[in-house]
């Protein structure tokens, strides 16, 4: 089985994968850590602008499906894997060309995803709502290059809302994904 999960800004993406890979023995490819391995090689530091804009350059210069198909090319055959950071919709479509891929969109209340962002405290993360939401609005064309989220959340063939007021609660309701895509792909 190949899951992707799709979603916004810190609605529980990774800790989602996370989770499916300790717990399931998934092996995980983010397509961010594609685009962060091919900046750390040319130099430029990984703050979140600096992702989309080069995530953007690589795409127009590559194709827009040119991260999936990255990944796509380091899966070994008969192993489940987990796809994070599917953010352009041609990416969505190349992976939905594997057979047993599923595409989840991870999403949760906007407040509950600023203060996710405030406790992470990850480089080039946004300090206030108004920049959040700012980049938010940038994730979310619907043509080019650019990164595309919200498009891609409307081609997921679930939507999983990550609510859950501790860890114990997101992970039996990941348990309970799991186990409704484990008897609809046979696993």
């Amino acid at each position: 089985m190949i899951i992707g999960l799709t979603g916004s800004y810190c609605s529980g993406k990774d800790t989602v994968a996370e989770y499916i890979v300790n717990h399931y023995g998934f092996r995980h490819f983010s397509l961010s850590d594609e685009i962060r391995f091919l900046m750390k090689q040319a130099g430029i530091e990984p703050t979140r602008e600096n992702l989309i804009v080069f995530g953007t350059k690589l795409r127009q210069d590559e194709g827009n499906d040119v991260l999936a198909k990255s990944v796509i090319k380091k899966f070994e055959p008969n192993k489940n894997y987990c796809i994070t950071s599917i953010r352009h919709s041609k990416e969505v479509e190349r992976l939905k060309t594997l057979k047993n891929f599923v595409l989840i969109n991870v999403d949760a209340p906007e407040e509950i995803r600023f203060n996710r962002m405030q406790t992470r405290k990850r480089p080039g993360d946004p300090t206030t709502l108004e920049k959040f939401i700012e980049l938010e609005k940038k994730e979310s064309q619907v043509s080019g290059s650019g990164q595309q989220v919200s498009l891609c959340a409307s081609m997921a063939d679930i939507v999983f809302i990550n609510d859950a007021d501790s860890l114990s609660g997101l992970y039996s309701k990941i348990n309970n994904l799991l186990s409704d895509l484990k008897s609809k792909y046979h696993e």
